[in-house]
């Protein structure tokens, strides 16, 4: 039986293991650490794997992996990208991307440098290790009566994202973020300082062979700060393919595939749509996260993860568009304090509101402790809106936000 290595098969790239069994394709799994970190001690599911591997001797890992004769090298989530990538050329050379610009996928502030070198439309930033670094960047900037953004180089899911207005203390969230461990248990050794990009957000979804770009679906997200706190999420949804900012972003995304060396496998593009045109907020070279990939396979009828699996196991090349089946909406619900939640019962009641409700990922019950939401880690869950009629998902989202309003947290 031919097999696959995936590296850090957690959160959406657990979906991997059984798509390729569903193929007669077993797989074998490399974990960068001996144990999944908290984030996505949940998805690992090592029964789905012939073998599992712990990367500590790179070189005798590789040897044994060209013994497995594998398909390909994939990462499964995030913190497996450049591990993933390095076995690749390791064990079957030529199949992954652009080496000498690894980084640039993984690491926020490489990723400007690498459009910059490129030529294509970017943010101004500065990665900086101290305060004075930030203060003389301000200046030199003229940055007196701009927003910025603070965030680490190297973290996922919005975290310690902090936007830092006109005449606002920019030093306390700095130093917030400077050698905190962010939620892919990294410690943050420097802080990413960018002009704040104001506009309308979306995700491309990409799946890449041999260089050339195939879209997958493209996401409008819709989100809003807390505070100080930037990137709480209110919902993302599948843009119809005929709409003209897809061409738009679809084009600006490959530019920003090339600019980081995206070669073969699935990319995450998210971009602002601004007054001066497209610019990136970061790009990861990876499936896409969260609920994605069922979503989107409700609303096209793929996904990633099943362009993953007909790449490498019947030779597909890069697919340019999609057709939009149905309208699909994530949309997320947030907790107004940290406390304790205390009419939970009333999300017990969706199924017999909302027409178009499909799936409800709501964890927290009557008495459940939950904390304010700043990101999408603090989210208290998020529902499934699916139909062909997009004024009835528009309906009920409307609907769902006055349930929202309606949750107490009492102070604890």
């Amino acid at each position: 039986m031919r097999n696959v290595v995936l590296v850090d098969p957690y959160s959406t790239g657990s979906a991997l293991a059984p798509a390729f069994a569903e193929r007669g394709v077993s797989s074998v799994a490399v974990l960068t650490t001996p144990e999944p970190t908290a984030s996505f001690a949940g998805t690992w599911h090592p029964e789905n794997f012939t073998e599992v591997f712990v990367l500590d001797d790179v070189d005798k890992l590789a040897r044994r992996l060209r013994e497995l004769d594998p398909l390909c090298v994939l990462p499964g989530t995030e913190t497996g990208v450049e591990a993933a990538e390095h076995l690749s050329e390791l064990v079957v050379p030529g199949q992954s991307n652009v080496a000498e610009l690894s980084s640039a996928r993984r690491d926020k502030w490489l990723m400007g440098v690498a459009l910059a070198d490129a030529g294509v439309p970017h943010l101004r930033q500065l990665s900086a290790s101290s305060a004075d670094e930030v203060a003389e960047w301000l200046r030199a900037n003229e940055f007196d009566d701009s927003a910025i953004v603070l965030k680490p180089q190297n973290s996922a899911g919005a975290d310690d994202v902090f936007i830092v207005r006109e005449g606002e203390d920019w030093r306390a969230p700095f130093h917030r973020i400077l050698g905190a461990v962010n939620r892919l248990e990294l410690v943050n050794t420097r802080v990413l300082a960018q002009e704040l990009a104001e506009g309308v957000e979306y995700a491309i979804d990409t799946y890449s062979v041999d260089g050339a770009h195939g879209l997958v679906s493209v996401w409008r997200y819709d989100k809003r700060a807390a505070g100080n706190r930037l990137g709480v999420y209110l919902s993302a949804g599948v843009v119809p393919p005929e709409d003209p900012a897809v061409t738009e972003v679809f084009g600006y995304a490959r530019r920003v595939l090339d600019a980081v060396g995206v070669r073969n496998g699935p990319g995450h593009i998210e971009v602002m749509v601004t007054s001066s045109g497209p610019r990136l907020i970061e790009v990861g070279a990876r499936l896409a996260g969260g609920d994605q990939q069922h979503l989107s396979r409700l609303a096209v009828g793929d996904s990633q993860v099943e362009r993953t699996v007909r790449h490498w196991v019947d030779g597909e090349g890069a697919i340019e568009d999609y057709r939009l089946l149905r309208h699909a909406r994530s949309v997320y619900l947030s907790a107004p304090d940290s406390g304790v939640l205390r009419n939970a019962d009333r999300l017990n009641q969706l199924w017999e509101l909302l027409p178009t409700l499909h799936k409800v990922v709501i964890p927290h019950r009557n008495g459940s402790r939950v904390t304010r939401t700043e990101d999408l880690w603090t989210s208290l869950g998020h529902v499934f809106l699916v139909s062909e009629d997009p004024d009835a998902v528009a309906a009920d989202e409307a609907l769902l936000r006055e349930i929202e309003a309606e949750l107490r947290v009492e102070p604890s």
